[in-house]
């Protein structure tokens, strides 16, 4: 995701949907409390080898920091809102892959050099405790989700693999090289292959009942669904048109005893940040299905100065009713996204509406921890609804002396000083008459304490508070400055 798509950014929801992990390409991930709307962890330095300690000085040699893919590992089956058992599982750029523990902050283990050339895809099984990664070498690796051992391998292809996906009883698995080869996972033996990309696929996801992938390569404005059933035949089912590449792709397939109520429903995320939604009873009506789009709605202002607002990551929560659905959004800006359940009814588009609200202000502040020698970056943030003092103007504070010699050292023409007079008194019967206003209303008028001094006989008309002969005058009328004022230490 640069200033205008979001190809260079990582990000997966958990899969309860309250935190969110994104990577911007720096090293660093934050995870994102998406109900609180704050950074709940955030990673940065990762030790390239050996190490668990994330915060400590890089090592030499390949730092792996160029993450190449992610994906949120919950080790606890039933959804609930704790960090306790999630990992997030990460495939670089030179080879390694790697596990972090969010709730305890650190490396849970790391696999060096698992693919030489780079880690191209992770993936994981809804209903299995193991992870499947691919990269450009060709070969699919089994790891054990709680160690990293290396549980099995495969070549899948003779060509760097761009993606891959396994379906959600961990049955069957897919790649995409040249061509998507679907295997069954037991034996490793190939199922059906398909041809009809030209590209590299870029993204790829079973239906959530295996019997269909959806795939979409780089520089292909369209989403193909390939129907698996062991048959020959290699061209796609249906194809969905799209503006823009896609980036990311989800899907539910609902089987209900409501005919009305079953159907496949198909989401993407365009490289331009638009979300695309489609809904179909079967195939040939999804075929024919019109796609509804959700974009944010900004005003001109706003899109000028910040063209980085758009929706970089989408899930398929459930659906409401027939051809409608509930999906959660993450969007705005990446240093301080928003998170919103939305309906959205096929047919009908949806705009989101995003402001300057809420924006991290670029305030870091180092803390040690409580280990003591390793450091850790907080991120202030200042939402608008409890920064109302920080808008308010800063009083100025005037030198009267300072101005009043600026005054007699500048040269001032007669009619300049006419003109000024006349202002002010002006301005002085003005606050005359707010003052009896004031008086009328039974407010207390308010009294200048150089007034309150000549009231009492202590200064006289023509002493000047700008001048040391005022003490001199308040000494020869009696009036001793001095015997009220503390000695000095």
């Amino acid at each position: 995701m640069g200033s205008s798509n979001i190809r260079d950014f990582l990000t997966s929801f958990s899969p309860s949907l309250d935190f969110f992990a994104i990577s911007s390409g720096d090293g660093r991930i934050k995870i994102w409390d998406t109900v609180k709307g704050q950074i709940q962890t955030e990673f940065a330095d990762i030790v390239s080898t050996g190490g668990t300690n994330l915060f400590g000085k890089p090592e030499k040699g390949h730092l792996s920091v160029d993450y190449s893919c992610m994906k949120w590992l919950s080790l606890d089956k039933k959804k609930k809102r704790k960090l306790g058992s999630s990992l997030l599982v990460l495939g670089t750029g030179s080879g390694d892959v790697l596990a972090l523990d969010i709730s305890a902050g650190q490396l849970k283990w790391k696999v060096n050099d698992c693919h030489p050339g780079g880690v191209s895809a992770i993936s994981l099984p809804t209903h299995d405790s193991c992870i499947y990664t691919a990269g450009t070498d060709g070969i699919v690796c089994k790891l054990d989700s709680m160690t990293g051992n290396l549980l099995g391998k495969f070549r899948a292809s003779a060509k760097a693999i761009s993606s891959m996906s396994v379906s959600s009883d961990g049955k069957v698995l897919a790649t995409a090289a040249a061509q998507l080869k679907v295997f069954n996972c037991s034996d490793h033996t190939k199922i059906q292959k398909f041809s009809g990309h030209p590209g590299s696929v870029r993204c790829m996801v079973f239906t959530d009942d295996g019997k269909y992938i959806l795939s979409s390569a780089i520089s292909e404005r369209n989403v193909a669904i390939w129907k698996i059933d062991g048959g020959k035949k290699q061209s796609a089912c249906c194809v969905l048109a799209m503006d823009h590449p896609a980036v990311f792709l989800d899907s539910r397939c609902v089987d209900a005893a409501d005919v009305d109520a079953s159907g496949l429903y198909v989401l993407a995320i365009s490289e331009m940040g638009i979300c695309y939604f489609w809904y179909g009873k079967n195939i040939e009506e999804l075929r024919n299905a019109k796609s509804t789009k959700i974009s944010l709605s900004l005003d001109d202002q706003f899109s000028k100065s910040q063209k980085i607002s758009t929706i970089f990551a989408a899930k398929l929560q459930g659906t409401a009713k027939p051809a409608s659905a509930h999906i959660f959004l993450a969007y705005g800006l990446v240093i301080k996204p928003s998170f919103e359940k939305v309906i959205v009814h096929s047919g009908s588009d949806v705009k989101l509406n995003s402001s300057t609200d809420g924006i991290l202000l670029p305030i870091s502040q180092s803390r040690k921890s409580k280990k003591g020698s390793n450091s850790h970056k907080e991120v202030s943030a200042l939402d608008r609804a409890n920064a109302e003092d920080a808008i308010l103007p800063i009083p100025k504070v005037l030198d009267f002396h300072h101005q009043k010699k600026k005054h007699q050292n500048s040269a001032i023409v007669p009619d300049e000083v006419m003109a000024d007079d006349l202002a002010n008194d002006k301005r002085g019967a003005q606050a005359k008459e707010e003052k009896d206003d004031m008086e009328k209303a039974g407010h207390p008028p308010t009294i200048c304490m150089e007034d309150r001094l000549r009231t009492l006989g202590i200064l006289d008309n023509k002493d000047d508070l700008t001048s040391d002969l005022v003490f001199d005058s308040m000494k020869t009328r009696g009036i001793n400055i001095e015997a009220n004022m503390p000695q000095k230490k």
